[in-house]
């Protein structure tokens, strides 16, 4: 984890915006990193999440991100755990950072045996960019110029600004 610049919490987060519509956007953005993430073995993601081999997993998705984001924007969270419920409910999330410009985002990966999800937990903004000046519109912005080539259109749902989100 990077040390932070001077923040304010873009919160409650929940309360005033459409936290939803703030994890399609984020998803829309990692589509391609994720992809890429799960081409490794699911049981070798399992078994560094049960062994807390937190290492192994960064380097896993270090090598993902960099293909697709620019520095060390999208990085692991240093924290995995495999969510045991019943065998077709397991599911491994993984703590995840994304930090660029103004913006820093503390999310979580949720990996199921059918789905993949996104929960925002936490967004920080710098002290220069007021909470009334972050929309959806500059996340998709924030998100867009952090990337090293522009979103495939596949990756682009109609839901998810594309006149915002593409470069």
């Amino acid at each position: 984890m990077r040390s932070l610049r001077t923040v304010e919490v873009a919160a409650p987060l929940r309360e005033h915006l459409d936290i939803q519509a703030f994890e399609e956007v984020l998803a829309c953005n990692i589509k391609d990193v994720i992809a890429d993430f799960c081409l490794t073995d699911s049981e070798i993601i399992r078994f560094y999440a049960d062994h807390q081999l937190h290492g192994n997993m960064d380097e896993m998705v270090t090598s993902s991100a960099e293909l697709f984001f620019k520095g060390e924007t999208l990085s692991y969270g240093y924290m995995a755990y495999v969510n045991a419920g019943r065998e077709e409910a397991e599911c491994v999330v993984l703590d995840m950072e994304f930090v660029h410009d103004s913006v820093t985002v503390f999310f979580q990966l949720i990996f199921g045996n059918y789905h993949i999800g996104v929960k925002i937990s936490e967004v920080l903004l710098d002290a220069t960019l007021h909470r009334s000046e972050f929309s959806l519109a500059s996340f998709a912005r924030v998100l867009s110029s952090a990337r090293l080539r522009p979103l495939p259109p596949r990756f682009e749902p109609s839901s998810c600004l594309a006149a915002t989100v593409r470069h």
